[in-house]
């Protein structure tokens, strides 16, 4: 399964710089498309997030999201169903950092949960709500594939964000 991952983001590399979008070099943003019209490669500095969506049913609308730090979005990717091998989100994550994922339940009346995996270890289990303001945010420790599930329903992704954690050189010895 690594190898198909490692393949396919391999394969979209070429192509993932022009599918960028934005401004800023560390957040993923998205502007709108309609449904079958998903570009399914964003990037920002060492991440690239892959969409599976076979049945064409995912979508960008304009929509206006404030969150609890301030970060703004005035677009947000819409997942329209549950995670399954027909809707996925992965992410290739090229350096150690923190990801910080933008997202709200899709629903007014259901919160959702999100699972952030790393292979088949559940990493970070959290629930997100319509009117919530709270990013979710993940220490990457070591470079990889991970994957974004929305096992309870549909959720509304509005950014995501990676700060590299840049390693201090270690300290000369005194002579």
């Amino acid at each position: 399964m690594k190898k198909l991952f490692t393949t396919i983001f391999a394969a979209l590399l070429t192509i993932a710089a022009s599918a960028q979008i934005g401004t800023d070099p560390t957040m993923i943003t998205f502007k709108p498309f309609s449904p079958g019209n998903n570009p399914m490669v964003f990037n920002c500095d060492n991440v690239f997030m892959y969409v599976v969506d076979d049945n064409n049913k995912m979508t960008c609308d304009e929509h206006i999201r404030t969150f609890r730090d301030g970060q703004r979005f005035t677009t947000r990717f819409k997942t329209v169903s549950t995670s399954s091998r027909t809707s996925q989100i992965y992410l290739s994550i090229k350096a150690k950092g923190t990801l910080t994922i933008y997202a709200t339940s899709a629903s007014s009346e259901v919160d959702r949960q999100v699972v952030i995996l790393k292979g088949a270890k559940d990493l970070v289990t959290d629930i997100v709500e319509q009117k919530s303001k709270r990013p979710i945010s993940l220490e990457i420790d070591k470079p990889g594939e991970y994957q974004i599930m929305y096992p309870d329903g549909p959720i509304n992704i509005y950014g995501i964000r990676f700060i590299e954690k840049k390693e201090e050189p270690a300290p000369a010895e005194a002579k």
